[in-house]
């Protein structure tokens, strides 16, 4: 998609009449040109949208309205947990940017033997980053699945450097520096389709559940009374009403309500501001 809307033909009339919108996927943090400071492009900075409407803030403001959990309830953190996932699986980001780097360098060098297939496969990344709903456990704000994700991380590692054993990643860490990319951030930059499906839906679908049963449960054992049974008749239809689902698909909107809570979309802020000011 990238490729389409950054055609030669369209990077030649962009303007004022013409402004590019994009996905960054990886290019923001490979600093690629013409995406990088190009005066008309305006991109994501996180990987695509899907990154923004899996954000903690989406996620967590979402259970509440699509499950009305109980306030004395020991919640689970989507902030921590998305923290973890994003530091158990920053380490093989430097891999993934550092193979795509690779690849783009042999293109624009118009090399005879160009890697048609990236290095780290969209299979791979999957085994890897998914989540699957047998192993989602909420306790300890899901640690074993942090742990069996760490675990994995780890194996694709080595099996790489059984192929690569020199592989340099200063340049990359230099890039990653000058961005002020932190390991908490990694979710922002993973493939964001794969973090929707693979991980934010299945970590949902757990909490969500598990909200929804805790709150039935509570019902069963309150003495049943006439005030009770239209509490939780209401209930109910509330949660007949909502598709949870639908809500995520809207979750970005929480980012524009709360910049602060996605550093990523605070940079597109500043470029509207700046292109708004520069005319």
């Amino acid at each position: 998609m990238i490729q389409t809307v950054l055609s030669e033909r369209n990077l030649n009339n962009a303007g004022t009449n013409l402004i590019l919108c994009v996905d960054s996927d990886l290019e923001y943090l490979l600093k690629n040109q013409p995406l990088f400071n190009h005066p008309y492009i305006f991109h994501t900075y996180a990987y695509s949208i899907e990154n923004y409407k899996i954000s903690p803030a989406a996620l967590a403001r979402i259970v509440e309205k699509s499950s009305y959990p109980d306030a004395n309830i020991c919640g689970f953190s989507f902030v921590k947990f998305i923290q973890d996932y994003s530091k158990a699986t920053y380490p093989l980001l430097r891999y993934i940017l550092y193979f795509e780097k690779q690849k783009l360098e042999q293109i624009a060098s118009k090399q005879a033997h160009i890697v048609s297939e990236p290095l780290i496969s969209e299979k791979e990344l999957k085994s890897v980053f998914c989540l699957k709903p047998s192993e989602i456990c909420l306790t300890d704000n899901a640690n074993d699945v942090i742990t069996g994700l760490k675990n994995r991380v780890s194996n694709l590692i080595e099996k790489i450097k059984k192929k690569h054993t020199n592989i340099d990643f200063s340049n990359i860490d230099k890039t990653l520096s000058e961005l002020k990319v932190q390991e908490t951030d990694t979710y922002w930059y993973l493939n964001g389709h794969i973090m929707y499906d693979c991980v934010a839906k299945i970590v949902m679908s757990k909490v969500i559940s598990d909200y929804r049963q805790e709150k039935r449960q509570w019902f069963k054992l309150q003495e049943p009374t006439e005030m009770l049974k239209t509490k939780q008749k209401e209930y109910h239809n509330l949660l007949k009403n909502i598709d949870w689902k639908t809500l995520l698909n809207d979750g970005y909107m929480y980012c524009l309500i709360s910049l602060n809570r996605c550093p990523p979309m605070q940079k597109i802020k500043q470029d509207v501001e700046r292109y708004r000011d520069s005319g």
